[in-house]
Formats: structure tokens, sequence, C-alpha cells
């Protein structure tokens, strides 16, 4: 995340959270609801096409991506698939054909893909879950519980690379839950092809379960074409479960293994962490050492659809840095969750906008706000189904100088369709003082008005501090049409004065928030443009609880599109305003002073197909600022060199001028991928930043001896800079070498 003078200006307000200054007439909205879950039950229902049948065989099978076992001779043809984009329902340029066969152990999946242009095929990505998007890519969604919410991804390219995500709704999916899978794939003299297995016990079922849920999707990057089997229509796709076809002919399914053990054993060599003095001169703070530790992670099955995860003495050696960022804001950062404990089957814990206002952030476990590790000595989370609900439990014990348990609880009741009513709690209990609590309700209800999807989605909570018991609420409420033809939205939000849940997230509490966004998306079929992109207007306002302004953005896109090679490019113009009542801090000796501002800019935008070997994304703003002015450009430059290695350089700088001053920012960023296999990854990021004064190096080795059993060599370091003397090379602020081996059993 990367917060600039854009950043500021430009509302992310593209998914299906959000909401403006409207008012909706209640028996107006009663009505519109009744409508609308007619239309989406009645729709529910709806399947087209024949199910797929599982072709059963007591032979061995090899993973070999060859797919010359007799089985696969004898399975039946999957082959009906229909263009998505560009030409939605008409049928596909390349034949596709997907067969099925189970064994006592799993479920395999044969591909082949046939393509007339075999030499275009893009084959860049080998790393697991790197983004598949610049390459030609086959995903199956395996929906094992029938449910029509919750559901599995697991995709692959050419390369055999593999990429895997759980479903959260039709809108997002958490790329973070890593399956245990296998997959293997080859190109040929008329395209390509692909062996995947899926052991039966990655899955969850429910007992006696005879058919699942399914559907396959194929992208051809050098036609930037998407086809589907089933949910092919652009309001659906994919992650569209109401539109899933179906898998049938399972029986005799074994039930899910009782126990799945992953030790890990891990060695650190550290050096010296030193403290620089302003001439640049340092001492040692921590004197250098070696240490190790051990640990495990186990994942039980209490039921067919429960899953239970323990943690005890958890590391996360080989997780990557977070990026450094500089802050033109007054406003706090948000950093994304990296963490695999926490971001496995974190869909269930979701509540609440994401980087605004959550009730849940698992950062506030285990990590300090300077970002310093602080031991987690225990853990558990307990996530799946029982009956209608969706459920989830999280309990977490860390150590260190303030030891605390910290547990979260959740649930969603199934409601109209692919809906859910909901309820979270949170509690935090740390050197016995009285424990902080936090909790509220929710509801998400997505239905299918004349085949377009429209959203109503909203949350009340209300936290109370455990330092003098304090409690303030927040609510939303949000209505959203998230479509290819148009992306119409509007959210409003109340947040008391003083809300701060204690394992939460709130940027400003003390506001009324007011958001909403008018595109649209028309598709010419000329001129070499797939669909235009239209913002006529989008606003993100923010007023003190007595309706004072506290700060507002508004942008209009008077011209945008995306073309049919995959290059985009868009204008806006944006108009700013802000009313802070303090001074802070923009930037090293620069702050604004209390008092009110308004500023307009125009930024250009333009980035370059993915799929191309070398590939630009640029953007450049100029115009007003607080009491100032300042120019932004940002550069990211991408080379795929097929199939082993891709690099990226990223370069950002704001030059900020005012009266009696300004200041320019920099931050800037390399990073080298190279795969020998998909199983053996290395990894390497720089960055550096003008306002830390910070070059730190993050390298990683990553070596799947098998799926769940992975061996990490992770090199860390960083540099001050900045000082009349720069920093020897042989004498970073600190650095460290870790090696960590992981274990897979399963029982």
């Amino acid at each position: 995340m990367r917060t600039s003078f854009a950043a500021k200006l430009i509302p992310t307000t593209r998914t299906a959270s959000s909401w403006g200054r409207y008012r909706l007439n209640a028996a107006a909205g009663l009505m519109f609801l009744g409508a609308g879950a007619a239309v989406g039950s009645a729709q529910a229902g709806a399947r087209s096409g024949r199910p797929a049948t599982i072709h059963w065989s007591a032979s061995a099978m090899r993973l070999d991506g060859a797919l010359d076992e007799a089985a696969w001779q004898r399975a039946d043809s999957i082959t009906e698939f229909t263009q998505r984009d560009p030409v939605e329902g008409a049928p596909t340029t390349e034949r596709t054909v997907v067969r099925l066969v189970g064994t006592a152990d799993g479920l395999w999946i044969g591909l082949w893909a046939y393509d007339s242009e075999p030499a275009l095929i893009r084959h860049a990505q080998m790393r697991r879950d790197a983004d598949l998007g610049t390459d030609d890519a086959f995903t199956v969604m395996l929906d094992a519980q029938r449910d029509q919410r919750s559901g599995f991804l697991f995709s692959v390219n050419p390369n055999g690379a593999m990429y895997d995500a759980e479903i959260v709704n039709f809108e997002s999916e958490n790329a973070d839950w890593d399956g245990i899978w296998d997959a293997r794939a080859r190109i040929t003299a008329w395209g390509w092809q692909a062996e995947l297995f899926i052991p039966w016990t990655t899955l969850r079922y429910p007992r006696g379960a005879t058919g699942f849920g399914l559907n396959f999707r194929r992208y051809v990057r050098h036609r930037n074409e998407e086809a589907l089997w089933h949910a092919w229509r652009r309001p659906e796709g994919i992650r569209f479960l109401e539109r899933e076809g179906t898998l049938q002919g399972l029986r005799d399914l074994p039930p899910r293994s009782t126990v799945e053990l992953r030790p890990y054993v891990a060695g650190a060599a550290r050096l010296d962490e030193r403290g620089y003095r302003a001439d640049g001169t340092d001492s040692v703070a921590v004197p250098a050492g070696l240490n190790g530790s051990a640990g495990l992670d186990a994942k039980l099955a209490p039921t067919s659809q429960l899953t239970l995860d323990l943690t005890l003495n958890t590391d996360f050696a080989q997780v990557e840095a977070d990026r450094q960022v500089v802050n033109l804001t007054r406003f706090p950062l948000f950093f994304p969750e990296r963490r695999v404990f926490f971001t496995e089957g974190a869909g269930i814990f979701d509540f609440g906008r994401v980087g605004q206002t959550q009730l849940f952030y698992s950062r506030r476990i285990g990590l300090s706000d300077s970002g310093d590790v602080i031991p987690l000595d225990a853990g558990a989370r307990l996530i799946g189904r029982i009956g209608d609900q969706q459920v989830g439990l999280l309990a977490v014990r860390t150590g260190g100088a303030t030891p605390a348990n910290d547990i979260v609880a959740r649930v969603k009741r199934d409601a109209f369709g692919r809906g859910y009513l909901g309820a979270m709690a949170t509690v935090q209990q740390s050197n016995g003082r009285p424990a902080a609590l936090a909790g509220g309700l929710d509801f998400y209800f997505p239905f299918i008005v004349n085949g377009q999807n429209v959203v109503v989605n909203g949350a009340y909570s209300v936290q109370r501090d455990s330092a003098d018991a304090r409690t303030a609420a927040a609510w939303r409420l949000v209505l959203d049409y998230p479509n290819d033809n148009a992306d119409i939205n509007a959210r409003v939000e109340r947040i008391d004065s003083g809300y701060a849940p204690p394992l939460g997230f709130t940027a400003q509490s003390g506001i009324y928030r007011y958001v909403g966004q008018f595109e649209l998306f028309p598709r010419p079929h000329r001129w070499g443009i797939r669909r235009f992109e239209f913002n006529l207007l989008s606003w993100n306002i923010a007023t003190n609880l007595d309706q004072s302004l506290n700060h507002a953005d508004y942008a209009i896109r008077p011209l945008g599109a995306v073309f049919e090679t995959g290059d985009e490019f868009g204008v806006d113009v944006q108009l700013g305003q802000d009313v802070p009542t303090a001074s802070f801090d923009l930037f090293t000796g620069t702050t604004v002073a209390a008092g009110s501002y308004r500023w307009q800019r125009v930024q250009v935008e333009f980035s370059s197909s993915g799929g191309r070997p070398f590939s630009v994304d640029a953007a450049a703003s100029a115009g007003g600022y607080y009491d100032g002015d300042g120019t932004e450009l940002k550069i990211a430059v991408r080379h795929r060199l097929e199939p082993h290695l891709t690099t990226s350089a990223e370069w950002q700088v704001d030059d900020f001028h005012r009266r009696g001053g300004g200041f320019t920012a920099t931050t800037a960023d390399l990073r080298l991928d190279y795969a020998a296999s998909p199983r053996l990854t290395t990894t390497l990021f720089g960055q550096y930043d003008n306002a830390s004064k910070h070059v730190t190096v993050n390298g990683r080795v990553r070596w799947t001896r098998s799926p769940g059993s992975d061996l990490y060599v992770v090199l860390n370091g960083a540099w001050q800079q900045g000082f009349a003397t720069t920093a020897r090379i042989d004498r970073p602020a600190n650095g460290a070498l870790i090696v960590k081996y992981v274990q897979f059993f399963l029982r």
C-alpha cells in the first residue's frame, strides 16, 4: 500500500462496500428487497448444461503432465466452454478439453488446451501463488459443500506454476489459503496440457457426498480471452457459485484425515543491531548471536465440515517483508496481513471496511505498533460449517513483555441465497487489566435483478476500552451495483469519537463518512477498444459529528479505456479538501498548520499489457496540495524472461512546493524472481525511501520437497543512510540469515 498525493485524492471505492449521501424511502427499500429476493431465489436454482461425470480408476496414476494413462482415454470429455470476454456468449476461439478421474486418493483433472498459435502461449510465472494473469492459465473451482457460498480455486499455467485460493464472495477471494495438492504441465506442438491432483483430504465435504459444485475457466493471454464452462456471463464469473456446474458420480469418499502435522525447526544467525548517532557513527545496541527454535502447526478435523488449526511457538520467518512507504496524509497507514496462520481462512473474520473501520485486524496480534515481533506462544483457530451457519473461532496467547490473551468469535447465518446475517465478538486481556471488548452484527445480501448484481450490506458494532470502560459505536450501510456495464455504489457510516476496537483498525473516528461512485463501462466494439471507463463522479466525504467538514475527495474520469491488446489508460480530474484542527507533519521538516484547505489536481495513468515480456505502468499527477502545489510520478517496469526469470523496478517521487520550502519524497524498490522449477524458487527484494533513510534487502529461497513440506532460506538486512559519512555495506543496522524446514505428515 502506497500513500501519496494521488492516494489521498482518489478514494478506493471500487469494491462492494461503498455508500454515498443517499437515503432510501423505507417502503421502496422493502419492495426492492422483496423483488430482489424473489428474482435471486428463482435464478439460484437454475443450472444449465449437463453435469460432469467422474471416471473411477483402480489403476495407479502418475503425476507428470503426460496424460497417457488408460483412465484418461475412458473418461468423459468436457468441451462446452463459452466466452465471457471479449465476446460474451460466443464460442471459444480455441478448443478446450477437460476430463476427470477419481482414485482412492483423490481427484485427478486433465486439461488439453489446444492453441492454433502455440508459439504465442504465455508462460512467464513459476513461483507458487504468483499472478497468473500474465500467462495462459486454467482454473478449477470446487464447491465440495455444495452450499454455493464456499469454494476453492486451483489454477495452473503452462509451466506447472500453481495458484490456489478460497472464495470469500463473488467479488473476492483469499489467495493466502494454501491447500495440499499438486500439478504438472507441459507445452506441446498443438498447445499445452496440464494434470492436477487434489487429494480428497484437502476438500471439506459432508459425509455421504455424491456430488460437488464444479466450474472451469481457461484464459488465453495472447487473445485476452476468458472462457468458462458455467457462469460465463459478464456479471458472473468463476466465483459466482449460483451458476456453478455439477460433478456427479462420487461414491464412498473417504473421511477427512484426522490429523495433519507440520512441525518445523529453524535456526538464525543474527548480526549486531546498531544504533546511529547524528554524525553517522554507530554503537551496538544488541550483540550478534545464534539461536534456534522449533514449533508445531497441526490441523484436526472435529467433523467433516469443521477444521481446527493449532499452533505452538509459531514462527513467521519466511514471510515477505512489508513495503516501505511514505505517508503524506494525516491518517494512519494500513498494512496487509502476510502471516499464514492469520491469512488462511481469514474471510470468515471479515467485518467492516478493510483499511478504514475493521472490527478485527489480525496484525494487532503478535506485532507491536512499530511492527516489532511479539512472540506467539500458542493459538487455535476453528473454521467451517455447522448446519446453515459458517463459524469461526480464534484464540491466541502472546508472550513478550506484555503477555495477552486474544479471542475472536464469528458466525454467519445463511440468508437470501448467497447472503448471510452475522455476528462477531472480540476480547483482549493483558497485564491483569479488565478485558477490552468489542462486538457487532452485520448482514450481506447479494441479489440478481434482471440478470445484474445488486448487493445490500451493513453493520453495527460497539467497543469498550479496558482502561476506563468507555463505550463507542460504529455503523454502516451500503448499496452496490457491481456489474460489467456499470459500477454504482454508495455508503454511509458513522464512527463515534473514541471508537477503537482493541483488535481492530480505525483510520479515523468521530465522523460521518459518505462514499460513492458512478462509473460506466460501455463497449464500443471498434477502434481496438474493448471497453471505455467513465467515472461520472466518485466522492469520499467525512464530516465531524456536528456535520462540519473534516475532509473530502472528489474525482471524475472523463476518459479511460481498456484496449483489446490489454493496454489501459485513464485521465482523472480531482478535487481535495481538508480541515485539520491541529497541525501535523506532512514530511520531515514540513508542517501543515490547522486550517481549511482546498486544491485541484489532474492525473494521467497508463498500463501496458501484462502479457508482454516487457511492460510498464506509469502515473503522473500535478496540481495543488494543501497550501502548495506538487507533482507525483510513479513508474513500474517489469520484464519477464520465460520461463525462469521475472524482474521489476518501481520508483515514485512526490515533489511538493510551498512558500518558504517544500520537500521531495522518494521510494524505490527492485525485485528479482528466479525459479529453477515451480518447486524451487528464489526472490530478492530491495527497498529504499528517503523519509526513514533505510535501505532494506529481503532474500528468500523456497524448496518444496513435496506438497506441504518446504525448506526456506531467508536473508534480511537493513542499512541506515543520510549521514555525512555513508554507512558501510559491511556494517548494516541489522541483518540475519534464517533457515527453516517444515515437514508435512498426514495421519
